[in-house]
């Protein structure tokens, strides 16, 4: 909001020839003590109500079970138009405060979009030499059975009646990069009897998917993987200079956008402005 104030002052009128102000009436009030504000007229009147839409239909969706904050922001370009924070910062605490621009909040599977940044830089710096390399490639170690590779096998000449014998041939489809990334590796969601608080090394990981399975076929079909993105993170981060993936991330990414309140340590500052995490059933969430 900018302010504009104007001081008006009535000075009597000097007579001719006179050293001092001539004898008037009391000075006339020029404007009034306490202005009335003005209300505006909305510039976009079809953004306000688009707005107030996207603010109603957050504060309806407030209402369904298992939903305790949420921080909204609407952004063009590099212009915040409108921002809205609702419900309660811990769900769990009746006195708890409605959340606001500076309420932290878990990241969760927003992270998957930072080894693809990771996969796509170390590949213009030739670190990566293409995005279709396999995953073996970058660690020598992984393997993984793969029971549903199927490929049409080159047809063949039948050695005693000419016929062709077109038929399936078992095949190994390569676990690649690019594939990683779009969420096309056919790798399980995660290790198996592990779960989300699992802080195994990456070794680890590549020992205990040699006696796991490939959950699709790679490339064929959409499988959501948590592993295929942690896998990309890790074995990528072992090829670069920092050779660790969280400082890597803050160092490229973070860092250079200013991005101050995102990052992967738990410190008592960012658990004083993170909102508490439930599960739909209302339980508490762990910290992951």
């Amino acid at each position: 909001m900018t302010g504009c104030f104007l001081w008006q002052y009535h000075l009597p009128k000097l007579k001719t020839g006179s050293l001092g102000p001539e004898e008037t009436s009391a000075p006339v009030r020029m404007c009034p003590r306490h202005p009335e504000p003005v209300p505006l007229v909305h510039p976009l009147p079809v953004l306000k109500e688009a707005l107030e839409k996207v603010d109603g239909i957050l504060r309806q969706a407030m209402s369904a079970p298992g939903v305790a904050a949420m921080s909204a922001v609407v952004i063009h370009n590099d212009t915040v138009l409108w921002t809205g924070n609702f419900g309660k910062k811990n769900g769990s605490d009746p006195t708890s405060g409605t959340p606001n621009e500076y309420t932290m909040y878990r990241i969760s599977s927003i992270s998957k979009i930072f080894p693809v940044l990771m996969l796509y830089r170390l590949w213009e710096e030739g670190v990566v030499a293409s995005l279709d390399d396999p995953l073996e490639r970058y660690a020598s170690t992984f393997t993984i059975n793969n029971p549903l590779g199927l490929a049409s096998a080159p047809e063949r000449q039948g050695l005693r009646d000419g016929l062709q014998e077109v038929g399936p041939a078992p095949r190994p489809s390569p676990v690649t990069l690019r594939r990683m990334a779009s969420q096309l590796s056919g790798l399980p969601r995660r290790l198996r009897s592990t779960s989300l608080l699992w802080k195994g090394s990456t070794q680890e990981a590549l020992n205990l998917l040699k006696d796991d399975v490939l959950v699709v076929d790679p490339g064929t079909r959409c499988h959501y993987s948590t592993l295929a993105f942690s896998l990309l993170a890790h074995v990528l981060a072992a090829h670069t200079v920092q050779g660790d993936y969280q400082r890597w991330v803050s160092e490229n990414v973070l860092q250079p956008l200013g991005m101050a309140d995102t990052g992967f340590d738990l410190t008592p500052v960012v658990r004083a402005r993170l909102a508490a995490g439930f599960y739909g059933s209302g339980r508490p969430a762990p910290l992951y």
